[in-house]
């Protein structure tokens, strides 16, 4: 095949990152758009490389980022982000985040949740008016959703898994 990397470090882009350990190399390689961690195991300069993948739950993300690699190895530009959330989703992951970071020293309520995060600048009810408003239901939701994402879920986001997208 045309144009595919050899073990040449001297020609790669600089790594950012190295140790070496026996005859291993551990590389972090990338540029301000992406990131990539390679081990490299006895290989003169000059020879083609192999890649060695292991074939678990996250295989297809591990293909993808692969691809991504050989892709950047060879000077091609980045296009879309393959990984990254979207504006939309980075927001509302940072939403959770901030709600289990609010949550995590107890006693903290859905409503005292809703006036310091979700609804900063709005005014919402107390007492009755409160239990019945939208505005609770929404909370105690993206409060579930917090704390299913703590309990195990972002295990999902990151294996690239498709799923309900919010």
């Amino acid at each position: 095949m045309k144009n595919r990397p050899h073990f040449d470090p001297a020609h790669w882009p600089l790594a950012i990152a190295s140790r070496s350990a026996g005859d291993e190399t551990h590389l972090v390689m990338g540029d301000n758009v992406s990131r990539h961690r390679v081990c490299l195991r006895g290989l003169p300069a000059g020879h083609p490389i192999a890649w060695l993948i292991p074939c678990d739950a996250l295989l297809d993300a591990r293909l993808q980022a692969l691809a991504a690699l050989d892709r950047w190895l060879r000077g091609a530009r980045r296009g879309a982000q393959m990984f990254g959330p979207t504006a939309y989703q980075a927001r509302r992951l940072d939403l959770l985040l901030a709600i289990l970071d609010l949550r995590r020293g107890g006693g903290v309520t859905s409503h005292m949740v809703a006036r310091r995060l979700v609804y900063p600048r709005l005014s919402i009810g107390q007492g009755a008016s409160w239990k019945s408003s939208p505005e609770r239901r929404r909370t105690q939701r993206l409060i579930r959703e917090a704390e299913a994402l703590a309990a195990g879920g972002y295990r999902t986001l990151l294996a690239g898994r498709a799923g309900r997208q919010k």
